[in-house]
């Protein structure tokens, strides 16, 4: 559980029985102040199929907005296993995560997925 992860809330799912695939598309804000990565256009999705809890959608934002200068940054693999696992503890469910990142100062993109399942207390 990364330090950030407190700030990543849940609400209840009104109809836990019906089968429902939840995708999150988060816009990056520049996460390193240093080589200014990733650059706007940057995107991090986060898919699930819903159980007795969702994401909440402003904690959301919060949660990515802590990363801003963090040093899991340094490594954009890192910081996708991170928020997979942070995100799949939270809602008790598997979550995949997809970063679609663009970069600055390469003429390349990059992107990583990670799947996560709950870790257990």
């Amino acid at each position: 559980m990364s330090d950030a992860a407190p700030l990543l809330k849940t609400i209840a799912n009104a109809r836990p029985g019906l089968p429902t695939v939840v995708e999150h598309i988060l816009h990056l804000p520049e996460l390193c102040p240093a080589s200014h990565n990733p650059v706007p256009g940057s995107t991090l999705t986060l898919r699930y199929a819903a159980g007795e809890r969702l994401l909440e959608l402003f904690s959301l934002d919060t949660y990515i907005d802590a990363f801003v200068a963090h040093p899991v940054v340094r490594d954009m693999e890192l910081f996708v296993q991170t928020v997979a696992q942070d995100a799949a503890n939270a809602a008790g469910v598997e979550v995949t995560a997809t970063a679609d990142v663009r970069l600055h100062r390469v003429r390349q993109g990059q992107r990583v997925t990670v799947v996560a399942a709950p870790e257990l207390p």
